[in-house]
């Protein structure tokens, strides 16, 4: 199920009347309505943003910080498994072009891409995670960091673009 960008409309006016960091269970009950999977024990900050007709699925004990932006188009999906977090700022996107000099921009077609944040994966402050990508299973992105290649499982990565820096097994 994808969803619905008209309740995501009143879903973000709702969340704008109710207190930052609480009533968690409320905004996991709205983003159901509005059409999301969403787990137990999962805490959204009333300042993350969900745009687009996407499909979400959101597992059990998940964490979405303030101002996180959530970009997905219709053709495409976000998965954030359990116990994932994504920090303050981050975004996740699931749309981009494609770049040639045959059209009037040189941005193009709109080309899209599911994107996947593994078991326990923890993307930090102000990072971007591009379409098509995979955050791997208790893998660590850091702050400011841009993913523009898969993240393998139980790393750390950092930089532009993100590059492993620590492997943890």
């Amino acid at each position: 199920m994808h969803l619905s960008t008209k309740k995501l409309y009143f879903y973000h006016l709702i969340c704008g009347l109710i207190p930052v960091s609480r009533c968690h269970g409320l905004k996991s009950r709205l983003l159901r309505w509005c059409g999301a999977k969403v787990g137990k024990n999962v805490e959204i900050m009333s300042t993350a943003k969900f745009y687009g007709g996407f499909e979400l699925i959101i597992g059990d004990g998940v964490f979405i910080g303030y101002d996180a932006m959530i970009f997905g188009h219709n053709e495409s999906s976000i998965i954030i498994e359990d116990y994932a977090k994504v920090g303050t700022r981050a975004s996740i996107v699931t749309g981009s072009h494609e770049y040639t000099l045959d059209t009037p921009s040189i941005a193009g077609k709109g080309i899209f891409a599911n994107v996947r944040v593994c078991k326990g994966a923890s993307i930090e402050t102000n990072a971007i995670i591009l379409p098509g990508k995979t955050i791997g299973e208790m893998s660590h992105v850091a702050s400011g960091s841009v993913v523009t290649h898969d993240v393998p499982p139980y790393t750390r990565v950092a930089g532009v673009p993100a590059r492993v820096i620590k492997n943890f097994k």
